[in-house]
């Protein structure tokens, strides 16, 4: 009778064990959406740029600009540590530039762009507990930027006539970040979006130009399984 019990409970021990290395192995693909805020570090190049009220600009700055975020894709996790996601990410950024004062005027340069990248990151979890996953992220980003200069005067927009029609260039970023999903359906992202392409030229005046490079830092929701 007791090897009769015992032989019982191994069966179940077996089955058990199969049971959950079945589900750990189990993989996971769906699709995801996210979006967020945050905001840019741009560095802009003044190349023998002459300032409205004399002078030349500084040729080297850094400016803060506002953000905002959209992104939608695929995911495909080969485990409950490691996973990949593939998605369109679309990065819209507000840059104002050093405000002056010309004829009793005020004006304020703009640059307003586009960042349209195709990307793959790797998702590594290092802590899950209790419905929470935390994870680190590390891809690259691969498309377009484009954008135009716009000046506002007053409460007036208007195009800076040596934009031409706006400016496009190539774009290749490496994205880092972290994340927390709870549930393993909504989560919060922290980002960073670094490019390591040349500066993007804005505005081109014989020997004088403006290049630029934006760097973005978000923070974005995201939901997956729904």
């Amino acid at each position: 009778m007791k090897k009769f019990i015992l032989l019982i409970l191994s069966v179940g021990l077996c089955f058990a064990e199969l049971r959950v290395d079945t589900q750990e192995k189990k993989v996971d693909i769906g699709f995801f959406v996210g979006g967020g805020i945050g905001i840019g570090a741009n560095a802009v190049q003044y190349n023998n740029v002459l300032h409205p009220n004399g002078g030349l600009y500084e040729q080297n700055q850094s400016f803060a600009s506002f953000v905002a975020s959209v992104k939608v894709g695929a995911y495909h996790y080969f485990n409950p540590t490691l996973g990949l996601r593939v998605y369109y990410n679309l990065d819209f950024n507000v840059l104002p530039l050093d405000e002056y004062t010309y004829n009793s005027g005020s004006f304020t340069p703009y640059i307003f762009s586009a960042s349209h990248t195709i990307n793959a990151d790797v998702i590594y979890n290092v802590f899950s507990q209790n419905n929470i996953d935390v994870a680190v992220i590390g891809g690259i980003g691969l498309g377009a930027l484009n954008g135009e200069a716009i000046t506002k005067n007053e409460s007036v927009y208007y195009k800076n006539p040596l934009s031409g029609d706006g400016f496009l260039d190539f774009e290749f970023r490496f994205n880092i970040g972290a994340r927390a999903m709870f549930s393993k359906k909504y989560g919060v992202e922290f980002m960073a979006k670094l490019p390591v392409t040349p500066a993007t030229m804005v505005i081109k005046d014989g020997n004088s130009n403006v290049k630029y490079s934006p760097y973005y830092f978000t923070i974005d929701f995201v939901m997956e399984r729904f």
